[in-house]
């Protein structure tokens, strides 16, 4: 069974690659003629497809540029470690591409790992970075779900990945902690989230990307993906949104990272989980588009 990563029909038109240094992104590329781009990075073992709720309400006032990041979804899966410098260096590469005649600033907006992006990316290259928007992390510190502590150990974890295989509803409830309430989103959100999972569990490069990314973040993490001293010089224009209900990153995660960004905003979403894209999309929109 080879996954196909299917494109959600509302996004079908937005569709492009874009060779990246030596990297293939596969990329939404939505209302390229307006201004301010906006660009999406999603968390861990996600896709771009994260963003299909929030992409058609950003697209008629704003540029939206949401990729797969390298190792995930339709981009290519090099053999490599996975770590933030090489993320950030990707997602140089796709800025480079995509305005190669330099861009006055974007606005990032990165979920989970996708934030931990953003927020290297802009202190590495503030001039870059017009504003940023970090989603559900990068947790400096807070607690950990258990669950997912099994796969920092090699072999069992990939073991438990692999067990997903066995059944699709297994599979699909795997997804239950990230949302405050997979239940209540729209059916069809459910019936892609249902195949998309399945989808990823049967992906052995995405596997290895997975499980690559995570392990080098969170042996990081014990030293300190960020350190005080740069976070406290950070001068770009920052909002931090977090979902309440986050069992990946509680909500104490939001609040240390508030206090070790100077002037950031923080914002908690109620009735919402680790994914406010998903379960948010609307009050997540005018949070973006306002100002």
């Amino acid at each position: 069974m080879k996954p196909q990563f299917k494109v959600p029909p509302i996004l079908e038109p937005h569709r492009r690659e874009v060779q990246a240094g030596s990297l293939r992104l596969f990329l939404y590329d939505a209302a390229p003629q307006k201004p301010s781009p906006l660009l999406l990075l999603h968390g861990l073992g996600d896709e771009a497809d994260s963003w299909q709720r929030l992409i058609p309400l950003l697209a008629p006032h704003r540029r939206v540029i949401a990729p797969d990041l390298p190792g995930f979804g339709r981009s290519d899966h090099p053999h490599r470690a996975y770590t933030l410098r090489f993320f950030t260096q990707t997602l140089r590469g796709l800025l480079e591409a995509l305005f190669p005649q330099g861009n006055s600033g974007v606005t990032l907006v990165g979920s989970s790992l996708g934030a931990a992006i953003a927020l290297r990316f802009a202190l590495e290259h503030p001039e870059r970075v017009e504003r940023l928007f970090l989603l559900d992390g990068p947790a400096l510190r807070g607690r950990l779900n258990p669950r997912l502590l099994l796969f920092l150990l090699p072999v069992l974890g990939e073991r438990l990945y692999n067990s997903f295989r066995r059944d699709q509803d297994l599979a699909y409830a795997s997804l239950r902690p990230y949302y405050h309430d997979l239940e209540a989103l729209p059916s069809e959100l459910q019936t892609f989230l249902r195949e998309r999972v399945w989808e990823r569990v049967w992906s052995d490069e995405q596997r290895r990307a997975y499980f690559s990314t995570y392990r080098w973040l969170m042996w990081q993490a014990l030293w300190g993906l960020f350190k005080p001293q740069e976070l406290r010089k950070l001068k770009i224009p920052t909002t931090i949104v977090w979902g309440e209900q986050d069992h990946i990153a509680p909500a104490d995660s939001a609040g240390a990272l508030a206090e070790a960004i100077p002037g950031s905003r923080l914002l908690m979403l109620r009735n919402c989980g680790h994914l406010p894209q998903q379960e948010k999309p609307e009050e997540l929109s005018r949070l973006l588009l306002e100002g």
